[in-house]
């Protein structure tokens, strides 16, 4: 792992977001699964298109890419409940 990602994991860790790296990678294993799990069906699947290099998801730090704000909220409060940061960040935090 590029020791750029290292450093903004720990970032997370340090402003009490997640507990660990540990748990802030199985949050991002967890949230690849299931934003994948539609698209690929299975974990099996989402491994398969991995490794015949067809999922590509790794950016450079300042690699510029569009989020669609409206998407994501809609997304956050279906999946929460809220959109509220502080409520979405506690959720999380009780799942650990």
């Amino acid at each position: 792992m590029p020791e750029t990602l290292v450093k903004e994991l720990d970032k997370l860790v340090a402003a009490g977001y997640f507990k660990s790296r540990s748990e802030a990678v199985a949050e991002g294993i967890r949230r690849l699964l299931l934003a994948y799990s539609g698209a690929a069906g299975s974990v099996a699947s989402l491994a398969r298109l991995y490794t015949e290099g067809l999922l590509e998801r790794d950016f450079e730090p300042g690699t510029p890419f569009e989020i669609d704000v409206d998407e994501a909220r809609r997304r956050i409060l279906e999946f929460f409940g809220t959109d509220s940061v502080d409520e979405v960040v506690r959720k999380v935090r009780a799942r650990a």
